[in-house]
């Protein structure tokens, strides 16, 4: 299963096209997938935009039609504004005389009244393509189908007046019982809240050539795999096994990121977690985690102390200064092992894009959206993951742009993590998270591997914590890693 955002999805068509299908082939595709989900029903009422999306529904009435159902298509638009492909099909269904109703003022209450008389009504209106609110005819007609409509409701594609990126719908939208996404799975349906809209969804594939990878449609992180890329303990392992880390994390005002970050790499499984701070910090940390070791932050950081280190994690909670921002530029210019950049650090580095552009080692980037835009310009979803592929890959870096179902990216493929819940928004969670993830890159996983199963298993634990809680704060995720990870292997 692949997951795209509307831009993808264009991007996706256009390939087609390019490739030497036409729009028509496309969609006698399209409908070929559709209609094997249709032989049960005896009377079809089909409701057609002006675009491709509503040829995609002229087109399965065509091949309905041809198996003796009975069929009504009814077209919303202007003649003079149908889509090539809608065109051609409105012509073919017109040569086959098969029923049709144009939506306007006079017809619609026909339209209203008629509705009922049909097994299922098809919502052919828009695609992903929708991007407003619903005007005039369209609205009144969706309005119509959630409000008379007594049997099933079936989208093509997407629910009309659902936003296809986002999840949420528009002034409008048509409540479906299942939609038959066509490609790729739409970003919106990961909204648990798009369900309500979509009903059951279908995921279909055009037998035409994939394009999947090349427009970096995003893939599914999901239990299956961190079960399978989560290592056992080897029988004679010892703490030297499993890595030793540094975090350079903390200050007075934000002691709690350091402490929640080293215990989280603790707890999933680091043999020595080092914290380097300041001494309010390195004071609690010897009663909130005293298996973690500890040294004293300097202006100046001697750099032989990171070579016997496996992974460093840099900038949880550790405060924005001149001294700070020095410290920062000195070590990511000179730090070559593989490394966390979290939090202040990411501020930093986002004022010094010179150093992305020179860096030796692995860098794994955990900023949350908001953070991201210091360092690229979007104005939405779409956007910001076509930013965020353009960065990775320029840069040479691990992305994980933090958010629902958060999104990972080395620039050449992309994932979504299928864990965690709107219960974690909470202080905390992206030191926790950073935690994690350094503890998988000191044991030894490549960059990628710890960023996905660092978030994995971060949303995993809480998920397991918001079963029985509204909130979900980040200690209580961390005292889940153990159970989690041991359940991923035994289960």
């Amino acid at each position: 299963m692949y997951i795209a955002t509307s831009k993808q999805l264009k991007r996706y068509d256009q390939a087609l096209l390019d490739y030497g299908y036409s729009i028509e082939e496309l969609v006698d595709k399209a409908s070929d997938c559709l209609i094997k989900h249709f032989h049960h029903y005896r009377k079809v009422m089909i409701v057609c935009g002006p675009g491709n999306n509503g040829a995609d529904g002229i087109s399965l009435g065509i091949k309905l039609f041809k198996e003796g159902k009975e069929v009504l298509l009814c077209y919303s638009g202007l003649p003079e504004k149908l889509s090539q492909a809608n065109n051609y099909y409105v012509q073919q269904a017109d040569n086959l005389g098969i029923e049709t109703l144009f939506l306007d003022e006079e017809s619609l209450d026909e339209f209203q009244r008629r509705m009922n008389d049909y097994d299922v009504v098809v919502d052919a209106l828009f695609g992903f393509g929708l991007n407003s609110d619903l005007r005039g005819i369209v609205k009144y007609v969706v309005d119509a189908i959630n409000n008379t409509m007594e049997n099933d409701v079936i989208s093509i594609d997407i629910p009309t007046g659902l936003n296809p990126d986002t999840g949420n719908p528009y002034n409008s939208c048509i409540c479906a019982l299942q939609t038959i996404t066509l490609t790729a799975y739409k970003l919106a349906f990961l909204n648990p809240d798009s369900s309500l809209y979509t009903g059951k969804i279908s995921l279909e594939l055009l037998d035409a050539k994939s394009f999947h990878e090349e427009m970096l449609f995003s893939q599914p992180i999901d239990y299956k795999w961190a079960k399978y890329h989560l290592k056992e303990r080897v029988y004679d392992g010892h703490k030297g096994t499993y890595g030793k880390i540094i975090h350079v994390t903390g200050c007075y005002h934000y002691r709690g990121a350091a402490l929640l970050a080293s215990k989280a790499a603790l707890y999933t499984g680091s043999g020595l977690v080092t914290v380097c701070s300041n001494e309010k910090v390195i004071d609690a940390l010897s009663l909130y985690c005293p298996e973690a070791t500890s040294m004293v932050r300097n202006t100046y950081l001697d750099e032989k102390v990171f070579h016997d280190k496996d992974a460093l994690l840099l900038g949880s909670g550790l405060g924005l200064n001149e001294e700070n921002e020095q410290l920062m530029c000195r070590l990511l210019k000179n730090i070559k092992i593989p490394t966390v950049i979290d939090g202040d650090a990411l501020t930093i580095l986002s004022k010094h894009l010179e150093l992305l552009e020179n860096h030796e080692g692995p860098w794994i980037l955990t900023p949350h959206h908001g953070e991201f835009k210091r360092f690229v310009n979007f104005s939405n979803i779409s956007e910001m993951i076509d930013q965020a592929n353009v960065f990775a890959k320029k840069y040479h870096i691990i992305l994980v742009l933090k958010g629902p179902h958060t999104f990972i990216s080395d620039g050449y493929e992309t994932y979504r993590i299928d864990s965690g819940n709107r219960g974690m928004s909470s202080a905390g969670m992206g030191d926790t998270l950073a935690g994690i993830i350094s503890s998988f890159l000191g044991q030894g996983y490549l960059p990628k591997e710890a960023a996905l199963l660092g978030t994995y298993l971060h949303g995993l634990c809480g998920d397991e914590v918001y079963k029985e809680n509204y909130t979900v704060i980040a200690s209580k995720v961390i005292e889940k890693i153990p159970m989690m990870m041991k359940k991923l292997k035994e289960d």
